[in-house]
């Protein structure tokens, strides 16, 4: 493990060609981070090792002397031919989750890798690899709805848009008016700004034009006839993607936090799974032996009130009395629907 972090180490401080570090100084650098009980040569067979492994461009100049190290202005992958079964794992694992959310540029440079990941993980000389991949699986969780397939080209070039922070034109889906089909108009000077990605559903965070400030949110199936331009992207002022993000999902309705209390039998989803409101959830037991009751602070939201929803019977909301209220009426409202 000594040994694998130092070599670890000393590629973090060989630069690349036309510069050239001595092993001499990549010694005296290794001390200088921790490195104990070093001598030259033991550095010289660790660069030689990892030459020779030919996966991280290491070259050496031995036209004078000391020689120099440095790594290939060139270099930029992995040694296909040297990929192991961990790797493969990795990189067929990277394949099933990042069309999405990776450039086209760097998927088509990928593919080398996942081709061979596949070979490798169907081959006899990895049968425990082979064993996890038909082991494991990511499943989105089943919608009972089918949704509209983004149109392909339409994504590969909005993503091509981001990559090269350049504007673009589109034909985008609108409801502009009450009760009346949407439409498709032609927007032009849009700013492709972010991708987000929630289960199948993608959705282009973008702005129009120069001055207008206002962040827009299209879903991909409702973008096509995509056509990038010259002109670089014009970021709004107050613009940030990771706050855009984390309030995505969140409703404009007012949120409030409440001390939520409820009941739930012991075979429901959310006590069987052992999940958690927040971190201050207190769960403890009833004169039922079926039954528990679980207290906790939460916010008081649409997300929150689907999500009880989904439990259907299986709970009871006692406090606060207002979302005890809400769920009373939405009883009371189904069983007129259904009598």
């Amino acid at each position: 493990m000594l040994s694998f972090q130092r070599r670890l180490d000393l590629l973090d401080h060989i630069p690349r060609y036309p510069n050239k570090i001595t092993t001499r100084q990549l010694l005296d650098l290794l001390e200088a981070n921790g490195h104990e009980s070093l001598i030259i040569r033991k550095i010289q067979r660790d660069l030689e090792a990892i030459e020779s492994m030919g996966m991280f461009g290491l070259e050496v100049d031995k036209r004078s002397k000391p020689y120099g190290w440095s790594i290939n202005l060139n270099w930029k992958k992995l040694n296909i031919a040297l990929m192991d079964a961990n790797s493969a794992l990795a990189f067929s694992t990277l394949k099933e989750v990042a069309g999405t959310l990776l450039p086209e540029s760097t998927l088509d440079d990928l593919s080398p890798y996942f081709e061979k990941a596949d070979i490798i993980i169907n081959s006899e000389k990895s049968p425990l690899i082979s064993h996890w991949k038909k082991s494991v699986a990511l499943i989105n969780s089943n919608n009972p709805v089918s949704l509209p397939l983004p149109d392909k080209e339409a994504l590969t070039k909005i993503k091509k848009a981001i990559f090269h922070k350049k504007q673009m034109s589109a034909d985008l889906k609108r409801y502009l008016l009450p009760n009346k089909d949407p439409i498709w108009k032609r927007y032009h000077h849009i700013n492709p700004l972010g991708l987000i990605q929630r289960e199948y559903v993608v959705t282009l965070i973008c702005s129009i034009g120069c001055f207008h400030q206002k962040i827009y949110k299209f879903p991909i199936a409702f973008i096509k006839d995509v056509q990038l331009d010259d002109a670089d992207v014009t970021v709004p002022k107050h613009f940030n993607f990771e706050q855009t993000k984390n309030s995505y999902f969140r409703s404009n309705v007012s949120q409030k936090e409440i001390l939520l209390s409820l009941l739930a039998r012991k075979d429901s989803y959310f006590v069987m799974s052992n999940a958690k409101f927040s971190d201050n959830q207190v769960t403890i037991e009833t004169e039922s032996s079926e039954i528990v009751k679980i207290s906790a602070t939460v916010e008081d939201n649409p997300k929150l009130r689907a999500f009880l929803r989904g439990l259907g019977n299986t709970i009871e909301v006692l406090e606060p009395s207002s979302l005890r209220r809400y769920f009373k009426e939405q009883a009371q409202e189904l069983l007129a629907k259904y009598q």
